[in-house]
């Protein structure tokens, strides 16, 4: 999601001001759902438990433990399908700089 404002610079009406509102927009939303995540976890579970199984998240999912393993499979899918389509529109605006 950051990397994905600066992929598609050339579409944005001012870069100058969007790519850096909203890179510190994104890392400001994402840590503060990985700081509360985290809270939320060390709270509701044991500690043991948290470090015996590395995907506790699956048990406590609703409402089947396959979402969460879809989710992380079509995180990686996405991640890759963004590299792919934000990769030439990066590399043409380098081209056409000056």
């Amino acid at each position: 999601g950051i990397m994905a404002g600066s992929n598609r610079s050339a579409v944005l009406a001012d870069p100058g001001r969007s790519i850096p509102t909203g890179t510190l927009g994104a890392i400001s939303c994402t840590t503060f759902l990985y700081i509360f995540t985290i809270w939320l976890f060390g709270t509701s579970l044991a500690n043991d438990t948290m470090m015996n199984d590395k995907l506790i998240v699956t048990a406590v999912a609703y409402p089947h433990e396959i979402i969460v393993k879809l989710g992380i499979i079509m995180s990686c899918i996405g991640a890759g399908l963004q590299s792919m389509t934000g990769a030439p529109r990066l590399l043409a605006a380098i081209a056409e700089d000056d």
